[in-house]
């Protein structure tokens, strides 16, 4: 088959770039001015990428005039879809006042208690301008608080851009990885420091008792542990045997703080994750959603930690941004979480699992061993045996086979990335779209 499969995807590769001049051309003027042709490494796609016009709703219009029904919504950020109009109103006449000023803002306030009213784990909050920077104060905030110096992270998982983050992240398998119960620190990037590798410590998913070993060889030292709680960028691998819980108990037990990263995963209730596993983290940090699609991110949780920020407090802890909480982000948030319901959490998800019955059926038809892996509105595939449950089983997919399904659906009008996500605007004509063209393509195989 592996053969097959390259023929099969060289053709899709060979009809995408044929029906996409304009985007082609775009790049080769893009790599002119910017190195890899864009500003983010995770939209970088051999030969080329598909530039985006405009959005409506479930659907994204490229440059060369294709209507794609997007199942990414921008790495899950848009739960509204595209261009809601409620959320177009509001930003419309905010802008109409003015879009960033030197001075704090009610909507700051208003936002603050929306959170704390929706999750009572974010005590106080603070506000900022990406994800990676919820994170790095989080981590900050854990140095600082507990007087340590050693962050834990799990293998496999991002946590945006900051050195820390950046150990680690989905490296490619090998010896230099230690065991399965023992993980080593690699370098993600080039540029990373000695001492991070050093102040880093790598954990294995769903692996309590090696991470008890672990983190108590360690625990004199370590600030916090920091997770993903469903492992998202490794790609939904879900936490088993009340892992997350365990994990709670081990923190509280070496005297470290617990930080959940649920920029990504508060697309599992309004709540976030840890509401509905029952955990209650120390800190945590939101990004993506809780912004309405404008750059914007939060983190927060206990007082006594958040209060090292206040200057009446002498403030321990220096953070300053021109755009923290600027008005376009906080109506944009406000309002989407107004329309972010349980409810409407709750549709989003039968949505998903209507993807992934259909998903399932349509690769046992064909004789291809899937796993389809659902968490709340977000759904992904696996060409694999059983359903991963660490970083290291999902690395053994076959990439061959989803960079297959990823041109073969795209050059048929669905926009998908390994799997995806549904947005509260998706139908149910959507989703059996999509599952009769995976349907179709499958015919190939």
């Amino acid at each position: 088959m592996a053969r097959e499969i390259k023929d099969l995807l060289d053709e899709e590769i060979a009809q995408y770039a044929t029906a996409n001049p304009r985007s082609r051309e775009m790049f080769a003027r893009a790599q002119e001015s910017l190195p890899g042709g864009n500003t983010r490494t995770g939209v970088h796609i051999d030969p080329f990428p598909v530039y985006a016009d405009y959005g409506e709703g479930a659907y994204l219009h490229d440059l060369d005039g294709h209507r794609l029904l997007d199942f990414v919504n921008n790495n899950t950020a848009l739960p509204l879809g595209h261009a809601h109009p409620e959320i177009v109103a509001a930003l419309q006449a905010q802008v109409a006042r003015g879009t960033s000023f030197s001075r704090p803002l009610v909507l700051e306030v208003e936002m603050a208690e929306l959170l704390k009213e929706r999750m009572p784990s974010l005590e106080k909050v603070r506000f900022c301008s990406s994800g990676t920077e919820a994170v790095l104060n989080t981590l900050r905030v854990a140095r600082a608080f507990t007087g340590r110096s050693k962050i834990a992270k799990f293998e496999g998982a991002y946590h945006g851009i900051d050195d820390t983050a950046l150990v680690s992240y989905l490296p490619p398998l090998g010896p230099e990885l230690g065991s399965d119960r023992q993980p080593q620190g690699v370098a993600s990037t080039a540029g990373l420091m000695a001492h991070t590798l050093a102040e880093t410590v790598v954990l294995p998913f769903n692996d309590i008792d090696a991470c008890s070993e672990i983190v108590e060889a360690h625990g004199a030292q370590l600030a916090a542990v920091i997770i993903d709680p469903l492992s998202t960028a490794v790609g939904l691998t879900l936490p088993e045997d009340n892992f997350l819980g365990k994990l709670r108990e081990l923190t509280d037990r070496v005297g470290a703080l617990l930080i959940f990263d649920e920029i990504v995963s508060f697309r599992f209730g309004a709540g976030g994750t840890h509401t509905a596993y029952g955990v209650r983290p120390d800190l945590i940090c939101f990004g993506k959603v809780i912004s309405g699609g404008t750059p914007g991110a939060v983190f927060g949780g206990r007082a006594d930690a958040m209060d090292l920020y206040d200057p009446a407090s002498g403030a321990r802890i220096q953070q300053s941004g021109t755009f923290n909480a600027n008005p376009i982000a906080m109506v944009a948030g406000y309002k989407t979480l107004q329309i972010l319901t349980a409810e409407a959490y709750a549709q989003m998800g039968r949505l998903a699992e209507k993807v992934a019955e259909g998903l399932r059926a349509a690769f046992s038809e064909a004789g291809i061993a899937v796993q389809v892996v659902v968490a709340g509105s977000m759904f992904r595939i696996f060409f694999l045996d059983r359903a991963p449950r660490n970083f290291r089983e999902a690395a053994n997919d076959d990439g061959q086979l989803q960079r297959w399904l990823f041109f073969a659906l795209l050059n048929r009008g669905i926009y998908t990335r390994v799997g995806g996500n549904v947005s509260l605007v998706t139908e149910e004509g959507h989703v059996d779209k999509l599952v009769q063209e995976v349907r179709e393509v499958l015919q190939a195989v």
